[in-house]
């Protein structure tokens, strides 16, 4: 068996050798781009038969931010596979150098590594420990794992032990006295299960990295490079989190005497925060009079604001073409490359400058529009959410007895405006007509093919108010008063949210009957 280069390759480094195998950065010829040759040296049968074993179990992960297997090759003169090289360092390397990054970094890697692990979890993939080695960061700050793919069935504690390994590894990456310090330390202290009263799993680590990365978005914006070389940094103060932690269970029980003896509804304070209200199991009454059995499900109050659409818009431009398509439907027509809405540039600079576009008044807190069905699906997408079917907008609007013909159908103006339900939802008869989530007969014509649906008017066509649905043919269209909310079939209780309202030395989250602590930054 040959050990030169193998066609269509030329081998111009080695970066490692066993006994068994020669791995190699290589340059693809044809295409006049790096890769990695990984190149059997043991030419037994059962040596080959276990490396294409292997090989074939890294060639099924078709995750966009997972290194991908470009070919293999198995004959008589050669035996190998070639996969993706990635760019950029790793955070082995970034640890390794001293540097750290802000807080909202941290939580946006490990909401991205939770995403990947969640796929391969799914799929009951084996895989081989993770470690820092296998994460990398490109110039773009871009996340991208190593294929750590391998044959077999997946262990049962190979969740565990990977979760473990990051939060014991990753805490030098935080910069401390940075805002968020102490949330994200203290969620990878959770990892590691130094807290057996919270035990976590990927899913709750994307769901917490996610709110710890929202909560500290503009920290991220402000950031243009968001390594920072701890060699510039001013002297700070010792974080103050393996005492927080240490006196969890003991604070997080005092606090919890004061809030009843308070009486403090921390519901109440969510509402405040306008944050995913719950709808509750029932039975509803449509439109129509029919009676349906309804799941529990949660629904933004109020419709993405302009100011939310743009975080979603910013975040893609990080990714490849490539990568954001773990956001589209699948059935997104090829032609379809982007989310931004017509007309975009001058309705976010008018929204900047709280200035008019086409004799209405912007703000960021104003609902998004310009917005058609793809764009809709992808912002839910990215949120971790869905949009809602018609039944459940229904359900959503009647919740707490509301009358919807009671409601008013308000002039323009932001989402935060009093035209509130009883449940406190926002916008439902005005504002902008929303996108649901799959086509349904219209009812002036059941006997055609199902239309996509637009629940609520909009404040400039007020007819119907609440109760009004508007039916179309074509998910792709944009107007300047459709626009959208977002669907949960989860809990999505912003905690820092509520972290910020409780008036208190420290906050207290209630998650899944048990009381935690936070420190405020």
């Amino acid at each position: 068996m040959s050990l030169f280069s193998p066609p269509d390759y030329e081998l111009t480094k080695l970066l490692g050798e066993t006994s068994v195998v020669k791995v190699w950065l290589a340059e693809q010829i044809s295409v006049r781009r790096k890769v990695i040759i990984e190149q059997l040296i043991d030419d037994s049968t059962q040596m080959r038969d276990g490396f294409f074993a292997m090989i074939r179990a890294k060639a099924t992960m078709d995750h966009p931010l997972v290194a991908s297997v470009i070919e293999a090759v198995n004959d008589d003169t050669h035996c190998f596979y070639a996969y993706e090289w990635l760019a950029g360092r790793t955070l082995e390397q970034i640890i390794a150098s001293g540097d750290t990054m802000p807080p909202a970094k941290v939580a946006h890697l490990l909401k991205r590594i939770a995403e990947v692990q969640l796929h391969i979890e799914n799929r009951a993939t084996a895989t081989t420990p993770i470690a820092l080695r296998d994460i990398f960061l490109d110039e773009q700050n871009v996340m991208r794992l190593s294929n750590l793919a391998t044959s077999g069935a997946r262990g049962q504690s190979t969740s565990t032990e990977d979760l473990r390994t990051l939060g014991q590894m990753l805490p030098p990456l935080i910069q401390l006295g940075a805002s968020g310090a102490s949330r994200v330390s203290t969620l990878l202290n959770w990892m590691t299960g130094g807290n057996s009263e919270q035990i976590v799993s990927w899913k709750d680590v994307r769901h917490y990295a996610d709110q710890i990365e929202q909560q500290l978005a503009s920290a991220v914006a402000a950031s243009a490079n968001p390594i920072v070389s701890t060699k510039k940094q001013p002297t700070k103060p010792p974080s103050l989190v393996p005492w927080i932690i240490a006196g969890g269970v003991a604070v997080a029980a005092i606090v919890a005497i004061v809030l009843m003896q308070e009486k403090k509804p921390e519901v109440i304070e969510a509402k405040k925060a306008s944050l995913p209200i719950e709808i509750p199991s029932t039975t509803y009454k449509g439109n129509d009079g029919k009676e349906l059995q309804m799941r529990q499900f949660w629904l933004s109050a109020h419709e993405v604001t302009i100011l939310e659409y743009n975080d979603f818009l910013e975040s893609l431009e990080q990714l490849t073409s490539q990568q954001r398509k773990v956001f589209a439907h699948e059935n997104q027509p090829v032609t379809k490359n982007n989310y931004i809405p017509e007309d975009w540039d001058n309705i976010l600079a008018a929204a900047t400058k709280k200035a008019v576009w086409k004799n209405r008044q912007l703000s960021f807190q104003s609902p998004v529009f310009n917005i058609d069905w793809w764009d809709a699906y992808s912002y839910c997408e990215w949120k971790r959410g869905r949009l809602p079917t018609q039944e459940e907008w229904g359900a959503a609007l009647r919740l707490g007895g509301t009358d919807p013909l009671a409601l008013k159908v308000l002039t323009w103006t932001d989402v935060t405006a009093e035209d509130v339900t009883p449940a406190g939802f926002t916008g439902m008869a005005g504002g902008v007509k929303e996108w649901t989530r799959r086509p349904v007969p219209n009812p002036a014509n059941p006997l055609a093919a199902p239309q996509w649906v637009l629940c609520g008017a909009s404040s400039f066509s007020p007819k119907g108010g609440a109760l009004q649905c508007t039916y179309l043919d074509d998910r792709n269209t944009r107007s300047d008063e459709i626009g959208f909310r977002v669907a949960y079939d989860h809990q999505t209780d912003e905690w820092w949210q509520i972290c910020r309202q409780v008036i208190l030395p420290i906050s207290t989250i209630h998650s899944h009957q048990r009381c935690v602590t936070w420190s405020i930054d």
